[in-house]
This record gives structure tokens, C-alpha cells and sequence, in this order.
């Protein structure tokens, strides 16, 4: 296991466990501290305001690693780090000496995000001088910057800005982080042991004011998705919940074997946990393919 992933389980934001706990429980360390997951270990890196009308994912590409270690490739799609940094024309993160099996766990929104793994340090730097990046400091950190790229590299941490983003996104004041915030909390908790996450923008307004998709795995075989979302109050929850299971009675037999939840406490909303097909090649088809939930829920 990484550093990261100690880090993870040891260290961060300390989150307790609300007294009204949802129907899938508290989410936090195993042992039954109040360590926080990977998840909100992760959405810790990210500011609410940095959040603001940006989608936020989350991906713990160590454990898919682990999950392919047999072979499988039915994580290829939606296990692989997709932020703009590895997939951007303007940065070849090879030639600065990066590469995605150095990152344990990515959390990205928009144009920024921030990295946990082990990462040869100096030798990215030289690259990065060699590459015209110029060396500054911003808030006593050193950063390396060109043509609207910001970097921090550490030797198990790197945070990123794209497109003029600075990194104070990435960078959250105590207490402003998406970690603290009573929202992605109970959802981490509706989500459970999750690989990968994508959490849709937050909407107090909405009658869905935050969902978030999620990728569950028992084994490379065994896998499922998840989507959880918050409502303003019990009805609207009851609400989605049955049109959840009008669109998985309406669609049979896509989502055979669904079960949808509706969640009760200070957070009330749904979940619904649909498992992948057997002659599925790909994992994450709830995020892929099969969005008809999600439209669902977007529509209530």
C-alpha cells in the first residue's frame, strides 16, 4: 500500500460520522475512527468555490490496478485518469516525465486537480525547466508555470491548474473544502466503497440539489453502479424513488436486478445500486451508456 493510501487512512480531515446516519451508514475509516475514506480524504483537496459550476471526479486508480492485476480490462474505460492535464494537446505529460501508473488517486473540476501517488519529483522538475516552465513561488509553495499551466510537484503529491486556473482551487482554507461540506458527506456515505466517482453540480434550487455516480467492485467480475441524490425533503425523495423504479420497470430488462432506496434522516433523497450485465465487457455503465436514472432524476 502507498503512501497515499496510508495518508488516506491515517491523516486529513477528520470527518465524524452525523448523528443521522443514512440508511447505508457511516462511511469513515473501518476500524471505526473518525479517519475519513479516500473519497472525502480526496474531495478534501477541492475548495467549494474552486467546485462552483464544475463537474468533480474522483478515481482511486491504484485500487483498479488491483482489480486488473488478472487481466481484466473491464475497467478501461472508466478507469484511467481523464482530466485535461493527460489528455490536454497543450501538455505532453510524458515528455515531462509523467505517467498515469504513478497516481494512486486523482480528483479533478474542470481545469484543475490534484494528484496522490509516488512521483519521481526532481526528475519532473528538470523536465519542466527543460520545457520552459518558470519557477515562482505562490503562497510560500513552489509552483512552475507556462502558457496558463500551474504546477506543485511533490514526491507523493501533485496539484495542477489548466486554462489560467491557479491552484488555489486546490488548495482549500480550513473549513472550505468539498469535505466539510454536510452535502458530499451524506453522499459519501450513500455511495459505500467506491472506485470511482462523478458528482454532478450542486443545485440548491433543484429539487435534486447533488447526485453523484459511482463504480462499485466486489472483484474484477463482480461489479456495479450506484448513483445517490439528495432532495429537498422526504416527498420529492419518495417522488424519485418511484420514478426510479418506473424507468427500471419501463426498461426491463436493462436494469434487472436494481434496487433503489429512499434515504430518511437529515439528508433525505434516493439511491439506486444497479449491478453490471454479465456479458457487459466494459465496467461503468451508468456512466457511459445507460443514463436513462440519471435523466430521470434530472427531470423530477
Amino acid at each position: 500500500m502507498r503512501r497515499a493510501k496510508e495518508r488516506f487512512r491515517t491523516g486529513g480531515i477528520a470527518l465524524a460520522c452525523l448523528l443521522s446516519a443514512l440508511t447505508t451508514g457511516c462511511s469513515s475509516g473501518s476500524s471505526g475512527d473518525d479517519s475519513p475514506s479516500p473519497l472525502m480524504a480526496a474531495v478534501g483537496q477541492v475548495s467549494v468555490a474552486g467546485a462552483t459550476g464544475a463537474q468533480v471526479s474522483y478515481l482511486d486508480a491504484d485500487r483498479v490496478r488491483s482489480l486488473e492485476k488478472g487481466g481484466s480490462q473491464r475497467f478501461r474505460t472508466i478507469g484511467r485518469p481523464g482530466n485535461p492535464l493527460l489528455s490536454g494537446y497543450r501538455f505532453n505529460a510524458h515528455a515531462y516525465g509523467l505517467d498515469p501508473a504513478m497516481i494512486d488517486t486523482d480528483v479533478t473540476h474542470g481545469y484543475a486537480g490534484h494528484w496522490d501517488g509516488s512521483f519521481d519529483a526532481d526528475r519532473i522538475v528538470a523536465k519542466l525547466k527543460a520545457g520552459g516552465f518558470a519557477r515562482s513561488t505562490w503562497h510560500g509553495e513552489t509552483i512552475w508555470k507556462k502558457e496558463g499551466i500551474t504546477l506543485r510537484v511533490g514526491q507523493d503529491e501533485l496539484s495542477f491548474g489548466f486554462a489560467g486556473k491557479d491552484l488555489s482551487s486546490v488548495r482549500p482554507a480550513k473549513g472550505k473544502s468539498l469535505a466539510d461540506d454536510p452535502d458530499y458527506q451524506a453522499l459519501d456515505r450513500c455511495l459505500g466503497d467506491v472506485y470511482r466517482v462523478d458528482f454532478g453540480g450542486k443545485n440548491a434550487k433543484s429539487a435534486v440539489r447533488l447526485s453523484a455516480t459511482g463504480q462499485l467492485a466486489k472483484s474484477a467480475k463482480e461489479t456495479s453502479g450506484v448513483i445517490c441524490a439528495l432532495t429537498g425533503g422526504k416527498r420529492t425523495a419518495e417522488r424519485a424513488a418511484d420514478r426510479l423504479k418506473s424507468v427500471i420497470k419501463q426498461r426491463a430488462p436493462r436494469f434487472d436486478g436494481a434496487k433503489v432506496t429512499v434515504l430518511t434522516g437529515d439528508s433525505p433523497g434516493v439511491k439506486v445500486t444497479v449491478p453490471d450485465r454479465p456479458e457487459d465487457k466494459r465496467a461503468g455503465r451508468l456512466l457511459t451508456s445507460n443514463i436513462d436514472l440519471q435523466l430521470a432524476l434530472s427531470d423530477l
